[in-house]
């Protein structure tokens, strides 16, 4: 059984490889059905560390998940909506979704869970992204040593 510890590395390193999969599949111009592959593959990893990491139970996660699809879908709009006059009213509102999405998810789970739910969705992007910059690094370590020789 994983500790926590080596789940979060295992989903680190699966989610750095997706990442550099995709980047290299990227510049090959994959059809879109790859590119969603991959996609399905990095929330797959991310519903699976999210669950993880608010100890949700099976009757819990089933009414879970409709609800932070929902969130995501709500934030993604709030994110890209053209009326904002700067980036301060953009966060505003997007700080809005997620104090009304807070409610719902309480719902579901206790008042400190819910609270955690956005931490443990920072920490996975968090993870990811630093995964993905260590796999751009050693590329170009490993790129500036084929054209020294």
């Amino acid at each position: 059984m994983f500790n926590c510890h080596n789940m979060k590395t295992t989903i680190t390193l699966l989610a750095g490889l997706l990442f550099f999969t995709s980047l290299q599949a990227q510049r090959q111009r994959p059809d879109l059905d790859t590119r969603s592959a991959e996609l399905k593959k990095i929330q797959a990893m991310e519903l699976a560390f999210i669950t993880k990491e608010l100890n949700l139970n099976p009757q819990e996660a089933q009414k879970f998940w409709p609800i932070f699809n929902q969130y995501r879908n709500d934030l993604k709009q709030a994110a890209q909506a053209k009326e904002y006059k700067d980036n301060l009213e953009r966060q505003q509102k997007m700080l809005d979704v997620r104090k009304k999405y807070r409610d719902d998810f309480e719902k579901v789970v206790s008042h400190d869970r819910a609270n955690k739910v956005f931490g443990a969705e920072d920490e996975f992007k968090s993870l990811v992204r630093k995964e993905f910059q260590k796999r751009q690094t050693e590329k170009k370590q490993l790129e500036s040593r084929k054209k020294g020789f």
